[in-house]
């Protein structure tokens, strides 16, 4: 039988522009955002035909079997205490609420603190029977209590958290206040120190009206492969260097972060 994993992988980066994917997995949630638990439910329902779904929470991977917009069940967990393994292998029920709300709290404990989601779409496994259906996605929102506290991150700091493997260096302000660095920041200081202030001043001067998110990318880059930009949302601004290949995960992040 032929695998058409890659195949689906393939057309599921075609049909979402503003996907990102890490080693072939799609990202659902990175930094928090959007909150885990609540981006695994929205995976199942887009989920019409029968699937199994790998969701990989900071290494704690899980094989689910989707079908109908419903989660049947668990197949197999793997990377947590074997303990784990009671809640797999059976269809979630109707007549069986607890077992969901057991799974629910198990998953909300993975999802607490994760920094990375991911999830691979594969052919569907068996388990149980046909006729079982699980539980739809909108009852297990309502029996996990999902509501979307964000990470209590301001979004500059969600951005630049998120992208941390393709932002190599930063300087993060509020209010013209630097709160954070991060990475050698040697050549972005005469940057944010002689250029950033002149460019904002240039950039309201020019777009009197602008005040939405901005995401600049600066002329000339750092000789070693990296590039500059300049990021500014609300009241938080940011000069970063970033890997010059990653640009397109990067504005794609930003995109979703901030609108």
């Amino acid at each position: 039988m032929t695998d058409h994993s890659l195949l689906v992988t393939r057309l599921m980066a075609l049909a979402a522009n503003d996907s990102v994917f890490v080693g072939g997995a799609r990202v659902l949630s990175r930094a928090g955002l959007p909150a885990p638990l609540t981006a695994i439910i929205t995976e199942i329902d887009a989920t019409v035909l029968a699937r199994t779904l790998v969701c990989d929470i900071d290494g704690a991977v899980l094989r689910m079997a989707v079908a109908g917009r419903r989660l049947r069940g668990l197949i197999d967990i793997g990377g947590v205490a074997p303990a784990a393994t009671a809640l797999t292998g059976r269809v979630l029920a109707q007549d069986d609420i607890a077992t969901t709300k057991t799974l629910g709290v198990f998953l909300a404990g993975l999802c607490k603190d994760a920094q990375q989601v991911t999830v691979r779409s594969h052919p569907a496994e068996p388990l149980g029977n046909p006729s079982e259906a699980g539980i739809p996605a909108a009852s297990l929102a309502g029996l996990w209590q999902v509501v979307d506290h964000g990470t209590g991150q301001s979004r500059m700091a969600q951005f630049l958290a998120g992208n941390s493997p393709m932002i190599t260096a930063f300087i993060h302000a509020t209010a013209g206040v630097t709160t954070g660095t991060q990475g050698d920041t040697t050549k972005l200081d005469p940057i944010w120190r002689d250029q950033f202030m002149a460019f904002r001043k240039r950039q309201q001067a020019i777009f009197a009206h602008q005040d939405g998110p901005l995401l600049v990318c600066l002329d000339g880059g750092l000789d070693d492969g990296r590039a500059v930009a300049i990021a500014m949302t609300g009241d938080e601004a940011s000069v970063f260097a970033y890997e010059s290949a990653a640009i397109s995960t990067i504005l794609t992040s930003w995109h979703r972060i901030t609108h």
